[in-house]
């Protein structure tokens, strides 16, 4: 392993020590998050919605299973940067899977390793999120405030979303995706349902929402403050009004921010693959994945939705559901990736939906 020192360096000061892996190179800065999944560490990396994120990654061994291009939830890295514990350099699972140093290095991205992430999770929690750089040993205090300053997490969702319309084919419904960020995993659910899909950037209009034809929206995950987009709003009200829709994390708090209701930071965010929900519906327990630093404050909404989800450590909302209308929101992953599949029923749920409210105009007419 190459033994270059690095620094996690926060803006108040503070300062977590590891070694350099990846692209030497590579100047980490943004928000750093820490996620408790065991699980999954390609699939984190490559989700969209980590765009400007530093991650911790709580579990103590990374690296042992490799990585495989299959496994990517993206055709890149889009977390800045990655800390752990202890690293294995070579997979153990076979010799065709690459190694995380040279995932890395294909990424021009970078990992510091050995760090105590002990302490840095318990710094995290106490202290919240914050803005860091991931620097080289000797690098002044003055660079690492140049490097601070250029952190612009505004508009993220622009930085990620796809440049232009594409379709994955189907024989079923007919699905448009709104991708703030997409994860591949969401793609692969509504395929393997048989439906026929069409995503749209995130700057789409409701005209090219109408153009696509759809029975159904969803409207994806994706990175950042959803307050700072609010040019999108125009076209989620659009589906809202005319079409059955699933919003989907970032998609569930654009959904909020249509309807009049607020959003919020929370301290250190939802990251990880085990995260207790309450479906108020199903009645039941969800072990859920998670990846998001705000919440929805419902309260103006609950004369025309209900809070279908409820996360069971902080009481925050975690999904809505209108009381009349075929409309769904989640704020966690349901198509996992990494994670439990405890929710994918609600992909079925949401198609299910949607086939009542074809059913129902047909009937109509």
């Amino acid at each position: 392993m190459n033994q270059t020192l690095g620094w996690l360096w926060f803006e108040d000061g503070t300062k977590f020590e590891g070694v350099w892996l990846g692209d030497p190179d590579w100047r980490a800065r943004g928000e750093v998050v820490f996620n408790t999944a065991m699980t999954g560490y390609q699939e984190i990396l490559t989700d969209p919605s980590y765009y400007g994120q530093i991650v911790v990654l709580t579990y103590p061994l990374i690296g042992n299973y490799g990585t495989l291009e299959q496994a990517s939830e993206s055709l890149f890295m889009w977390a800045e940067a990655v800390i752990v514990h202890r690293l294995e350099l070579e997979p153990t699972r076979g010799a065709s899977l690459e190694s995380f140093d040279r995932f890395l290095r294909h990424y021009h991205k970078a990992a510091l390793v050995g760090t105590d992430t002990r302490a840095l999770t318990r710094y995290l929690r106490e202290e919240g999120t914050k803005r860091a750089v991931l620097v080289p040993d000797g690098t002044s205090f003055d660079e690492v405030q140049q490097h601070l300053a250029q952190i612009d997490l505004t508009r993220a969702v622009f930085q990620v979303t796809t440049p232009e319309a594409y379709e994955i084919p189907g024989s079923g419904p007919r699905i448009t995706v709104i991708d703030y960020g997409v994860k591949n995993s969401i793609l692969h659910e509504l395929s393997r349902r048989g439906a026929h899909v069409t995503v749209l950037p995130a700057t789409a209009s409701a005209e090219a929402v109408m153009a696509s034809k759809p029975d159904g929206v969803v409207l994806s995950n994706g990175p950042g403050d959803p307050g700072t987009i609010p040019e999108v709003l125009p076209t989620v009200r659009h589906v809202l009004d005319h079409y059955p829709t699933f919003g989907i994390c970032l998609g569930h708090q654009l959904i909020g921010l249509a309807e009049g209701a607020t959003t919020y930071a929370l301290k250190f965010g939802h990251h990880g693959a085990n995260h207790p929900l309450w479906d108020e519906v199903q009645k039941k327990v969800l072990i859920t994945s998670q990846n998001h630093g705000y919440a929805v404050r419902a309260t103006p909404l609950l004369d025309r939705y209900r809070v279908r989800f409820t996360h069971l450590h902080d009481d925050t909302v975690e999904g809505l559901e209108h009381v009349s209308r075929p409309i769904l929101s989640v704020q966690h992953h349901p198509e996992a990736g990494p994670g439990p599949s405890d929710s994918l029923y609600l992909f079925d749920e949401f198609l299910g939906r949607l086939t009542a409210a074809r059913q129902g105009e047909r009937h109509e007419e």
